[in-house]
């Protein structure tokens, strides 16, 4: 594509487009062309709030030969059925995390990809975030030494009855919301997967008698004996910070999920580390989806199908180890019995 303007397109009116759109708002290089939802009137609202030229049908947003790249930000069982239409028609793809409700969604989705020869990328921008650069070179001989402990945990308290993260149909609860977070966020961090992984969840315990995850802890040990300490909840609002334990020292980050600030302690030596995320737009604050727009926009202008950081090994990897602790909870969404 050389260096031409990449054209985008968005599937879907999801909530979480809003704060997407003011990372992409931020990027040069690119448009977005149209929106589709479900429903006319919901493309047409977001057509408004952000003065994009058309608002269509999915159907009609496919069609176009002009749209180089959709984004997917709808809930995650519909993932798989819009990624996999949008790369029938050519189109690249970048969808939201999880890419897949289970791991056979996405062996699925990375075949279309080969097959249709598009560029398909599950939306893991924790990785693309800079500081994550400097934590990786933190973590070595030069730094606090062999990591041997992760710990993190990332949850909050939903309220809503009617929110979607508390709709099994939805495929709601802690792990694919938050618990995707602390397994791609020790990924990065060891470079591996691991060797055992066990965890508990809570499950129907509360006064909304939820057939979830409403919290849950895992344990992963890897084949060096390193361990990480995951928690991840949406009926209990734990702190989301991250703790990086080497032979020599520690590391503390802050919001790990979206990480701009560290603290290494080696010793008596204390580094503060900062990464803030640049803002180009005058009361328009970006939480850092920049980086991954970006990102998508540079692996399209190099002709990539897969991109070499959020690569499909890894996500492929971390929705394995979902599905291995959903069959310890008996969590099963209602989708995969009626594939079965």
């Amino acid at each position: 594509m050389e260096n031409r303007v990449i054209r985008w397109g968005l599937l879907g009116a999801g909530a979480i487009l809003e704060r997407w759109m003011k990372g992409a708002r931020q990027v040069d290089g690119m448009e977005i062309a149209a929106v589709a939802s479900r429903t006319r009137e919901s493309a047409e609202r977001v057509a408004r709030a952000w003065q994009i030229p058309r608002a269509v049908s999915y159907e009609e947003l496919l069609a176009m030969e002009d749209i180089d790249v959709v984004y997917i930000p709808v809930p995650h069982p519909a993932h798989k059925a819009l990624a996999l239409a949008a790369m029938r028609a050519g189109k690249a793809v970048l969808v939201e995390k999880p890419a897949g409700i289970n791991a056979a969604e996405f062996e699925e989705m990375i075949s279309c990809a080969r097959e249709h020869h598009v560029f398909f990328m599950e939306a893991v921008w924790t990785k693309l975030f800079p500081l994550m650069r400097r934590l990786e070179a933190y973590c070595s001989e030069d730094g606090i030494g062999e990591v041997r402990m992760v710990c993190t945990s990332f949850s909050y308290r939903t309220e809503d009855p009617t929110s979607r993260v508390l709709d099994l149909e939805k495929a709601g609860g802690g792990l694919l919301d938050t618990g995707v977070y602390n397994l791609h966020f020790t990924q990065m961090i060891l470079g591996k997967n691991p060797v055992r992984l066990t965890g508990l969840a809570s499950m129907d315990t509360d006064e909304l008698h939820l057939k979830l995850d409403e919290q849950a802890a895992y344990l992963a040990q890897y084949d060096r004996g390193e361990l990480a300490m995951m928690s991840s909840a949406v009926r209990t609002t734990m702190i989301d910070t991250a703790y990086i334990y080497g032979t020599k020292g520690y590391i503390v980050v802050p919001v790990f999920w979206k990480p701009t600030r560290a603290r290494v302690v080696i010793g008596d030596q204390v580094t503060e580390l900062e990464e803030p995320v640049p803002q180009r737009i005058e009361g328009m604050e970006d939480e850092g989806y920049q980086y991954e727009v970006a990102h998508v926009n540079e692996c399209l202008h190099r002709g990539l199908s897969e991109s070499p950081v959020v690569t499909w090994e890894d996500s492929l990897a971390v929705l394995l180890q979902c599905d291995q602790l959903r069959r310890e909870w008996g969590l099963v969404y209602p989708q995969e019995i009626k594939e079965c």
